[in-house]
This record gives structure tokens, sequence and C-alpha cells, in this order.
């Protein structure tokens, strides 16, 4: 079934080239599919030889663990990348970038997803962790989206009110998200413009961009923020070998060079424990962790 497959396969292959943190041990088998039946073929594969299937975008909210991830990994940022736009409507694959399809509504008058500005992140990774700011999440504008079953069926889920919670999208398990519908509403291009520079900036200014990392760490707990927490907790620019605090925005951890997984989970470690200490809350990742 794998010779079956259009895409690339390739065996032990190193995750650190697909995140943006930069670090992960290898994956046994990694298929970066060409399209739906690719990834159907990757699916009945799987079930076939009984592996776990991980599914993974642009790799931007992702830690991979150092002995990597058994089993098959499926690489949709590039495959299913094309968005189309009907009325004020966006149909965008699972592979596409959310930078793109907002940058391409907008050069249609557009507008709406503005709030997203800046994420990096395929619209795939972006449904499944509900990606946001605090002006709003991309569940806000889904009014459907499309999976692929084990077997290779396709299916429509329309969100219901409780589908979208903060930094979650619970859709049917053991599917494969391929793409979604968006709502959008018309707006000037100079008002986009002006909306998206200003944004951009501010997102400049305050978190380390020229570092490897991989995001917001924490979710955000009520009525707090993780990074105020742990600034208070006297963690900012706190280094264990290549992995660090940043120094610009404490609930990122960049990697200033050879940082492993378990420098980044070090550090997360001792985090989760000071803000425990200090304030009796418990942190949750945003980041998802994946492989041995």
């Amino acid at each position: 079934m794998l010779g079956e497959i259009r895409g690339e396969v390739r065996f032990k292959e190193p995750l650190s080239f697909h995140t943006s943190l930069r670090i992960g041990g290898s994956a046994d088998i990694f298929v970066v599919p060409q399209d739906v039946d690719d990834i159907r073929h990757a699916l009945l594969f799987a079930e076939r030889e009984q592996l776990p299937v991980v599914v993974i975008g642009g790799g931007n909210n992702l830690l991979v663990r150092d002995r990597g991830v058994r089993g098959v990994v499926l690489k949709l940022e590039g495959c299913l990348g094309r968005s189309e736009f009907h009325g004020e409507e966006a149909v965008a694959g699972a592979g596409a970038s959310l930078s793109a399809l907002i940058r391409e509504g907008a050069a249609l008058n557009l507008g709406g997803l503005e709030c997203l500005v800046g994420i990096p992140a395929t619209i795939g990774g972006a449904l499944a962790m509900n990606a946001g700011t605090p002006d709003g999440c991309i569940g806000d504008f889904v009014s459907a989206a499309y999976f692929l079953y084990p077997d290779g069926t396709l299916g429509e889920f329309k969100p219901n009110a409780g589908a979208f919670t903060y930094r979650a999208f619970h859709f049917p398990a053991g599917t494969v998200l391929i793409g979604c519908r968006l709502r959008l509403h018309r707006r000037p291009l100079s008002e986009i413009q002006k909306d998206i520079k200003q944004r951009l900036k501010h997102k400049k200014s305050s978190q380390p961009l020229a570092l490897a990392s991989a995001g917001c760490v924490w979710k955000n707990p009520s009525g707090e923020t993780a990074a105020r927490m742990i600034e208070k907790v006297g963690l900012k620019g706190k280094r264990f070998n290549g992995a660090e605090i940043s120094a610009k925005h404490a609930n990122f951890i960049v990697n200033r060079g050879g940082a492993s997984a378990t420098d980044v989970q070090a550090l997360m470690e001792l985090t989760r424990e000071r803000v425990q200490a200090h304030y009796g809350i418990v942190l949750e990742n945003e980041i998802r962790i994946i492989g041995e």
C-alpha cells in the first residue's frame, strides 16, 4: 500500500526538520501525501499493520520527544494546500497556510480573520488546536469541517456550540482533518491591510520571532496570563542547555542552539512546579507533545 502513494515516503526521517523548534527524533515512517488518495493508502497501511498514525501540519506548536515517533507520521503541509473563495466563504484544505488564506481573502476584499494574523499554522493545525488570540479563534468562523475516516470514507461535521473550546477542537476520534469552510465578510483592502500591519507590529515587538520556538507553551488560566505568572516566579530567561524561557515573552521556550526535547521538558516541569507552588494553579500545555 505504501508503494501506491504518489507523494513522498521516507523511513527514519528526523522530525527536527519538520518542527519550528528544530527538535525531535525520527519518525519510523514519514509520509508527505500528494492528495486524499495518498492519505487513504497511508491509513489503510497503518490499519493493516496495526501502526499508530500521527498527523502534523507545519510543526509550529509541536514538541517531538528525542526518541522520535513510532508508526506513521502524516505531514499535510503542502498537501491539500489550496483555498477557494465563494461569495463570503472560503473553502480551505488542511495543508493550506493560514497566513496565505488571510492574504488571498484580503486581495478579494474579504476580511474577518485578521485576529489570526501572524499565527504560523496550516489550516488543519489551526483547526485542531482552535488557534487564536484574545480577539478570536478560528473556530468562530468555521461553518463546516471535513474529515477522512480510517476506512477512507469522507465525512462532514457542522460544529455545534461545544465543538470548539479553548485551544481544542473536539472532532471525531481517529479521523484526519482534511479541510474546512470559513465564514468571511466584505471589508475594504485598505482597512484589512492597516489592521494586519498593526497586529504584526505588536507581535514583532512582543514575541521572540527571530529564534526557533513553538509559540505559546502554556494555556492561559482564567483571568490571568501564563507569561505574567512565569515572569512573577522568576523564570523569565531561565535556561537548560540550549533551551531557554524567552526573555522577551515568558510563555515561549526558544531553542538557542542544540536544545533537546529533554531540555524543553525540564524547563516545562520546573515552570509547572514553580507556578503551582506560588499560585496554586497547575498550568496546562498548549504545546502538543508527541513521541517517545
